[in-house]
C-alpha cells in the first residue's frame, strides 16, 4: 500500500508523514512539496519537490498509485495575502489533487478540516472549510475521513502559519491541553494527535460509515489509546 501526504512541511502534515512512515502497512509514502523536507527523506519516504503547484496533479502518476491520501494542505489569510488567495490553495488545490489521486485509484482520503466548519458559517474561514468538506465528500471516495481539530498546538517555523485563532489560542490551548478545562477552548490538540488519529483511521476505516467526521475530542481519545503523544 502506498500513501500520499500533502502539506508535509506543516504541523499536521508532518505528523501524517511520521506516522505513515512507521506503519508497516505502507510500502511507500510520497510527499509533494514546494520546499525540501526539514529532515532527509528515507527509503520509504519519497519527497517530490516542485515549486509550481500547478504541476502537482501531474505528479500523481499511475506508478505512485496512492491508496490513501492524507491532506493537511492549507495556508492562512496572512500568508496567502487575502481570503480569495487562501481559498485557491485550501480549496481549489486540494480539490485538484484529490481528483488526481482518485483517478489514480486512491480509495481513502483523510482531510484536516477545522472545528466549526460549515458551509453556512458567517465566518469566512469556517465557511471555506465547510465548502472544502462538502466538495471532497462529493468526490465519493470509498472512505472519507474528515478530522475537525480545535486549536492546533505545536512548534511552527512560520508565525503566519498559526491558523485560525492565532498564537493566542495556541498559548491558551497549551495550558488547558488534556485538562478538565480543555472543553472551554474546544479541545486543543497537538499535530501529533492529529497524525496518529488520521493514520489509524485510514488503516482501520469504519465499515458502516462511508464518510466519517472526527471531532477534536475524538482525536484526543484515539491518540491517547494509541500511546503517548510527543507534546
Amino acid at each position: 500500500m502506498n500513501g500520499l501526504v500533502l502539506g508535509a512541511t506543516g504541523l499536521c502534515g508532518g505528523a501524517f508523514l511520521r506516522q505513515a512512515q512507521e506503519a508497516p502497512q505502507f510500502a511507500k509514502v510520497f510527499a509533494i512539496l514546494r520546499r525540501e523536507l526539514p529532515s532527509p527523506a528515507t527509503n520509504k519516504i519519497v519527497a517530490m519537490v516542485e515549486k509550481d503547484t500547478s504541476q502537482w496533479p501531474a505528479l500523481i502518476s499511475e506508478e505512485m498509485h496512492p491508496q490513501v491520501l492524507f491532506t493537511a494542505l492549507a495556508t492562512t489569510r496572512a500568508a496567502a495575502g487575502g481570503l480569495d488567495k487562501q481559498y485557491k490553495i485550501d480549496h481549489d488545490l486540494n480539490m485538484q489533487l484529490a481528483c488526481a489521486a482518485k483517478d489514480r485509484g486512491c480509495d481513502t482520503i483523510v482531510l484536516v478540516s477545522s472545528a466549526g466548519a460549515h458551509v453556512d458559517s458567517r465566518f469566512g474561514y469556517m465557511k471555506m472549510k465547510g465548502e472544502i468538506e462538502r466538495d471532497i465528500i462529493a468526490l465519493d471516495f470509498k472512505h472519507t475521513i474528515i478530522l475537525r481539530p480545535g486549536p492546533l498546538l505545536g512548534e511552527r517555523t512560520n508565525s503566519k502559519q498559526s491558523g485560525f485563532g492565532g498564537n493566542l489560542a495556541a498559548a491558551l490551548g497549551a495550558r488547558v491541553y488534556r485538562s478538565r478545562l480543555q472543553s472551554w477552548l474546544g479541545y486543543p490538540v497537538y499535530g501529533d494527535d492529529v497524525g496518529k488519529a488520521g493514520v489509524h483511521l485510514a488503516l482501520n476505516p469504519s465499515g458502516k460509515d462511508k464518510v466519517q467526521f472526527v471531532s477534536s475530542r475524538d482525536i484526543l481519545d484515539i491518540a491517547s489509546s494509541l500511546g503517548k503523544t510527543n507534546a
